[in-house]
């Protein structure tokens, strides 16, 4: 096998960064026409939809996991596992406050009243009720004020680095700095059978609540994904191998993909955990190969990538719910909300958001200054 050597920055785990994160965008705006559960539905479904959905959604967040665990790996050489702790707190955890009090609360209020709960006034909404936390408004809906509900991924990714970094510098302190790396095919193996297994876990004993607690079969696949993040970050073999056998991957995952479509649970769970990975695999070689550079452009998207994905879903759960009666035909409305959802949340990180200190902090965004390794932004 030939390779080349990698880059230790990954630059191409940047961009599949960027890219995922944008997906999402459209991955919500479908959420409103299949038959899912979903905070809001459109009037017009279009369940056809449903098997693009699910090829996208079965390796979307595991790969967000395991890029997490990469860029965690080198903040922590780079600051120590005490600063990158103190790191991920600053960043994080203010971001997580202003989503889940400020951003969240317009998109629980349209549900609300789409469903006929509530015909108050949006700051009498959120001032007696939602701050309030008053969960009989929203118990018969299986919903809680006040909430995180599509940041959840922050407050798990939270947790998780917390945990990394006490786990790390509690081996330093034992010693234990010279273990050998693990092999890059015990990285390429073992991560399908983990997804397939935590699949079936997930279905049979542990279904997914995004509540943090108990929530465990979605804690073992996620940080199964984040450790296999820190495992690999340097391993140039590993991301080697990615590379030389992209072709590979994408045939596997096309084929697991094709299998999926025709099966049902359970083996749809295990096929799902299998296709996962070789699309996953696939993704990270063919982007090894034509996007491991840096670009000025990269770093602008890296750095707005955050803010983005926090006042996405608001929007466009807005929008939705004054576009739907218009009844317009749907080709226009779904590109509406699409474009809304998009143009509008970027606007407002360039125009509310980037340009201010404090703005900046909430949001998660490091303080305005000399250019800083765009690593620290991809975690």
């Amino acid at each position: 096998m030939e390779t080349r050597p990698i880059e230790t920055r990954k630059y191409f785990l940047d961009w599949l960064r960027v890219l995922a994160f944008g997906a999402l965008i459209f991955f919500h705006v479908g959420m409103l026409y299949v038959s899912w559960h979903y905070n809001l539905k459109s009037p017009r479904l279009y369940p056809a939809i449903e098997p693009w959905m699910n090829g996208l959604s079965a390796w979307r967040l595991a790969l967000l996991f395991l890029i997490s665990g990469v860029a965690s790996r080198f903040l922590i050489d780079k600051l120590g596992p005490g600063g990158f702790a103190r790191d991920r707190v600053r960043r994080l955890l203010p971001v997580i406050l202003i989503g889940m009090f400020v951003v969240i609360p317009p998109q629980t209020y349209v549900v609300l009243v789409s469903r006929g709960v509530t015909h108050m006034d949006f700051p009498t909404f959120w001032w007696t009720q939602y701050l309030r936390a008053n969960q009989t408004l929203v118990r018969p809906l299986g919903m809680t004020m006040p909430t995180w509900d599509h940041i959840w991924f922050l407050v798990y990714l939270l947790n998780y680095t917390l945990v990394a970094a006490a786990l790390i510098w509690a081996a330093r302190r034992l010693g234990a700095h010279g273990r050998p790396p693990v092999s890059p095919w015990a990285l390429l193996l073992a991560p399908p059978v983990w997804l397939a297994a935590t699949n079936l876990l997930i279905l049979t004993k542990a279904p997914i609540t995004d509540a943090l607690v108990n929530d465990w079969g979605a804690h073992l696949k996620w940080i199964g994904l984040f450790v296999t993040g820190l495992a690999a970050a340097r391993q140039d073999r590993f991301w080697a191998l990615l590379e030389a056998h992209r072709g590979k991957a994408l045939a596997i995952a096309a084929v697991l993909l094709a299998i999926q479509s025709r099966v049902n649970d359970p083996a749809w769970s295990v096929v799902s955990g299998l296709y996962a990975w070789a699309a996953i695999c696939a993704l990270c070689g063919f982007a090894s190969a034509t996007l491991n550079r840096p670009s000025p452009i990269l770093t602008h998207l890296n750095q707005a990538v955050l803010p983005i994905y926090v006042l996405h879903q608001p929007i466009l759960l807005v929008t939705a719910f004054w576009l739907f009666p218009l009844r317009l035909p749907l080709p226009i409305e779904v590109l509406l909300l699409a474009g809304a959802t998009g143009l509008g949340s970027f606007a407002i990180y360039e125009t509310c958001i980037r340009p201010f200190a404090v703005t900046r902090f909430l949001f998660g965004l490091k303080p305005k200054g000399p250019r800083h390794n765009v690593a620290r932004a991809a975690s």
